[in-house]
């Protein structure tokens, strides 16, 4: 992970895309090492610190979001392929993709934010 000033938040959100990478490309019969290599650092970040249980809460959250912005992304890789007359014909369904996973994108930048007030690891402006 290349972040500066990550907390816990980003270290979750980390996890749970790794999760999905992980069981996408064990499923597709893909060298996952990297991934679990990557998880391996991670995840004693985490359960080396006593973080209770509110920031979990969360995590479970953030975890159904990033699936389901893999989800969605994956609904418009489809709709990229198609022809520009079905792309046209499609298009109302197309940009209810579009602005559902900038929504979801919103609600996981919250979860992570509040992940990491739960944890200690907001840096706000008070902190810069």
């Amino acid at each position: 992970m290349r972040l500066i000033n990550f907390g816990v938040g980003e270290i979750s959100d980390r996890l749970s895309i790794l999760a999905l990478k992980l069981l996408h490309g064990t499923e597709a019969e893909k060298d996952v090492k990297h991934w679990r290599d990557e998880q391996n650092v991670l995840l004693p970040k985490i359960t080396t610190r006593a973080l209770g249980w509110s920031w979990f809460v969360n995590y479970t959250e953030l975890a159904a979001v990033n699936a389901t912005i893999w989800q969605g992304e994956d609904q418009l890789r489809g709709y990229r392929k198609l022809s520009p007359s079905l792309i046209e014909v499609n298009c109302p369904d197309i940009l209810s993709v579009a602005f559902r996973l900038q929504e979801l994108n919103d609600r996981r930048a919250e979860l992570i934010e509040a992940i990491n007030k739960e944890t200690g690891d907001h840096i706000g402006p008070e902190k810069c």
